[in-house]
């Protein structure tokens, strides 16, 4: 798989949600993998329409084998695949399977932003994590951090915190939304962190 850059995946446990309505992700820069079960053998006409609309965006991913569980290993293990081979993407779950949240949280934790969601409508309510509103400030961080020599860059979190503070400072922006972008860089893996020391990636 190459690597790219996307803004968000989203992964559709249909075995356990079938009422889909993509037209709520059309307009958005989102791929869509939907996962099936074995025997799930008759799809809406309906739902493969708007599918079709989605040209390349979606893909469907049969499963093999059954068990109570089985789509949902394979919904792991696309995941872990996605987040390493996909910089900077952001994960969004389709399931009322409250059985994926300890995988959200640990891969959160892993600095992957990830999230579970029972319904397409909470899309929107998802926007930052989709779309980053502070897309162009991170952008123009790197754009910053890259004219300099990687060892003249800040080397810890404090240190970058008062870098970015001091390079947009016209936007006057607060701790906590400084330390969101912080936490951005490292989301997306721009900035790695190890015993305290940052780095780049760029």
């Amino acid at each position: 798989m190459n690597t790219k850059l996307k803004k968000a995946i989203l992964l559709v446990d249909y075995e356990n949600i079938q009422n889909i309505d993509l037209s709520v992700v059309q307009e958005q820069d989102v791929d869509i993998k939907i996962f099936i079960g074995q025997s799930q053998n008759k799809i809406p006409i309906e739902l493969v329409q708007a599918t079709q609309k989605l040209g390349q965006r979606v893909e469907w991913i049969k499963i093999e084998g059954a068990g109570s569980n089985a789509l949902d290993f394979h919904v792991a293990f696309y995941l872990g695949r996605f987040s390493q081979n996909v910089r900077g993407a952001s994960f969004l779950i389709l399931s009322n399977d409250k059985g994926f949240d300890p995988l959200v949280k640990y891969i959160n934790k892993h600095k992957v932003q990830c999230k579970r969601i029972q319904n397409l409508r909470e899309f929107y309510k998802e926007k930052e994590v989709l779309v980053p509103q502070n897309a162009d400030l991170v952008a123009k961080i790197i754009e910053n951090l890259s004219k300099i020599q990687k060892n003249k860059r800040p080397k810890t979190k404090k240190t970058l915190h008062q870098h970015i503070k001091s390079l947009l400072i016209q936007k006057k922006l607060n701790e906590q939304e400084i330390e969101k972008l912080v936490d951005t860089l490292l989301a997306q893996k721009k900035i790695s962190q190890v015993n305290n020391d940052l780095t780049y990636n760029f």
